[in-house]
């Protein structure tokens, strides 16, 4: 298998995946830093394509089972009964940055969560999400074969999850001192 860098906009457009929600789970939406909020304002000023969103129960033990081991860091960040940002989503549950042509976002300027889909780091170690609405999980199978369909490798993904964990306030790496931020 070799790069496909139409993977992310053909899945995209077919139904519930990371950029197109079931209504009713935009509790659920990865959060965004003040610095990628910022980022994006930047880029396309008047979208109303932010939210604020209440920290609840539900997408508190989502976080905290993205980050395992780092309980008090994450309801640090996210405390309950406080808000954070997140991308907003239109009636039918897509993210408002989404066209008929994909994400209207640079890729240098979209959050760090959905450059890093469908990869995630835990202690180091890259994973892929077990998503089945993913069409590149669905087409490349196995890791290696996903690095190759998103021209990308385990150094990369790092780099963007220390990325993500540094805009957030988190230390780059789980065994790391936190850097305060607020959202």
């Amino acid at each position: 298998m070799t790069s496909d860098p139409s993977i992310c906009k053909r899945c995209a457009l077919q139904g519930p995946t990371c950029c197109r929600l079931e209504p009713g789970q935009e509790e659920f939406c990865f959060p965004l830093s003040q610095t990628e909020k910022e980022r994006i304002q930047e880029f396309q000023p008047d979208e109303g394509g932010f939210a604020l969103q209440e920290n609840t129960e539900g997408f508190v033990h989502n976080i905290l089972r993205l980050f395992p081991g780092e309980k008090e860091r994450v309801l640090a960040l996210f405390p309950r009964q406080k808000f954070h940002f997140r991308l907003a989503v239109d009636a039918s549950g897509a993210c408002r940055f989404l066209g008929s042509k994909g994400c209207r976002i640079p890729q240098d300027l979209r959050p760090y969560y959905c450059r890093l889909f469908p990869f995630w780091v835990v202690h180091n170690e890259v994973s892929v999400f077990d998503s089945p609405s993913c069409l590149a999980r669905r087409e490349a199978v196995h890791l290696l074969r996903m690095f190759e369909t998103f021209d990308t490798n385990a150094g990369t993904v790092r780099d963007l999850m220390g990325r993500l964990r540094l805009a957030w306030g988190l230390p780059p790496t789980a065994g790391s001192k936190p850097v305060k931020r607020s959202f």
